[in-house]
């Protein structure tokens, strides 16, 4: 009976383990420029579990920002992997692609998928790349007025409380 509750006590760090191994294999492959859409969907979903089993327990901000400049740099190596094969990409695979990876811009308040997806094809990929665009380049995409109705005044709401901050 007391070695149950060792195994009991033993399995999470065995899955913590598993999982942090899974996510340093992945993101190892995409360093050494092996990208595939099988190892991003790979990265993300190791990302995923990793965070979800940490939730469990009282996570660190220091924690919490290392997960987070991990899944930026998955959705990063997505976003180059898309914009290198997109025309080796059917359109099943560019929309799976888009969905699973546009998921940081969705984060937006006000920002929907239509609109995610728009800027993940224009080579924005993120919260953070979206955000240093200048207004200029802002106003370069080319995206339908609507859409560039609802993000002039989101990137403008971000510049104005980063200058005030």
């Amino acid at each position: 009976m007391a070695n149950e509750s060792n195994n009991t006590a033993v399995l999470p760090a065995v899955q913590l383990r598993d999982s942090v191994n899974t996510l340093m294999q992945t993101v190892t492959t995409m360093l050494e420029g092996k990208a595939s859409l099988t190892t991003l969907e790979a990265a993300l979903h190791s990302h995923d579990a990793l965070l979800d089993q940490l939730a469990m327990h009282s996570l660190d901000a220091s924690t919490l920002a290392a997960l987070e400049r991990i899944e930026q740099f998955i959705t990063l190596r997505a976003g180059d992997y898309y914009q290198t094969t997109t025309d080796k990409l059917d359109d099943q695979q560019k929309n799976r692609l888009i969905s699973l990876f546009a998921r940081r811009l969705l984060a937006l308040e006000g920002l929907g998928p239509a609109t995610a997806r728009q800027l993940f094809q224009l080579g924005v990929f993120t919260p953070e790349q979206f955000f240093a665009l200048t207004p200029g380049a802002l106003a370069q995409l080319e995206l339908p007025p609507a859409t560039m109705a609802r993000l002039i005044p989101l990137h403008a709401q971000h510049s104005s409380l980063t200058r005030d901050s």
